[in-house]
């Protein structure tokens, strides 16, 4: 045919014979010419339910095929998704131009995507404004470096992990800014979010007496969650001991009459037993500690009086 305008054209036919006769016309076919492309479709945008991770609406996800939504697009139009210039996936605009499009993409960071409409005649609009969607699926790698406090690890000795408070505190390290987890076997028991170096600290929930085995889990802002930490096994123990025996004034410091516990010496020493082996002993005169010593393997201790 000739050029035919944009629009709806009704198409006739006349056959012409060898002898000049000219037929009746035929039946019209409705021809339509559309070549005016829609306008762009609105930016995708990430469906909250494929934002995963601690928020859901940073536009990171750890999703196998994340779920983009939009609207603007004529009805019926295709609506093309692209992950920079990769075709990530297409869907049909319902009748009010709203669409969805389940992608496929491969991870990266900060990925341009767009759209375009494609109408029933086959015009391509132009493309949308873009939405960048890091796409993250690698998991961070485990805590490390758990340690009880030294100011949770009490008693003389605050290397040992153990301890009678019943609340501690644990550090650690772990991926920058993820969500840590620290568990007591399988039970939480508390959570913090690592700081721009990774370091972390949680004071924990209520720890019965006895071994506690925790570990901790990072999860990244995807909602990707590392395997566990090592173990770090820390004792609550709020179990006193028993009373100790008296002291008694070794014989050695019990001058002139050795049982009178009448001394000349300036430093006498006291011995005693009934303590835990390894305990610290602490030996009071009034209220006022003169001394102190540990007890060995068989509870038994021996005091030197040091004070004036």
């Amino acid at each position: 045919t000739s050029t035919l305008d944009n629009g709806e054209h009704n198409l006739t036919a006349k056959a012409t014979d060898a002898a000049g006769n000219i037929s009746a016309a035929s039946s019209a076919l409705t021809v339509t010419v559309d070549v005016t492309p829609g306008a762009a479709p609105s930016a995708p945008d990430l469906q909250a339910a494929s934002d995963s991770g601690v928020s859901s609406t940073d536009n990171i996800t750890n999703a196998a095929y994340p779920v983009f939504t939009g609207s603007g697009a004529e009805a019926g139009a295709t609506v093309r998704l692209y992950a920079g210039a990769a075709l990530a996936g297409s869907a049909v605009a319902d009748a009010s131009g709203n669409w969805s499009i389940t992608s496929t993409v491969a991870e990266g960071k900060e990925i341009a995507f767009t759209t375009e409409q494609v109408d029933a005649a086959g015009n391509v609009s132009a493309r949308s404004e873009a939405l960048a969607v890091t796409v993250d699926r690698t998991a961070p790698s485990a805590p490390a470096a758990l340690d009880l406090t030294a100011a949770s690890d009490s008693g003389d000795v605050n290397t040992d992990n153990l301890t009678r408070v019943t609340t501690p505190t644990i550090t650690g390290t772990a991926e920058a800014n993820s969500f840590v987890t620290l568990y007591d076997g399988e039970t939480v028991v508390g959570t913090a979010t690592a700081n721009g170096s990774g370091v972390w600290s949680i004071t924990t929930s209520t720890l019965d007496n006895g071994e506690h085995n925790l570990t901790a889990k990072a999860t990244d802002a995807a909602g990707n969650i590392s395997v566990a930490s090592g173990v770090l096994t820390v004792t609550v123990d709020v179990t006193p001991g028993a009373v100790l025996s008296a002291p008694d004034l070794a014989a050695s410091s019990d001058s002139n009459i050795n049982t009178d516990n009448i001394t000349n010496a300036l430093n006498p020493v006291f011995a005693g037993g009934g303590a835990e082996a390894g305990a610290k002993v602490h030996l009071y005169a009034g209220g006022v500690e003169v001394g102190n010593a540990v007890a060995d393997a068989s509870g038994n201790w021996s005091v030197t009086h040091t004070a004036a």
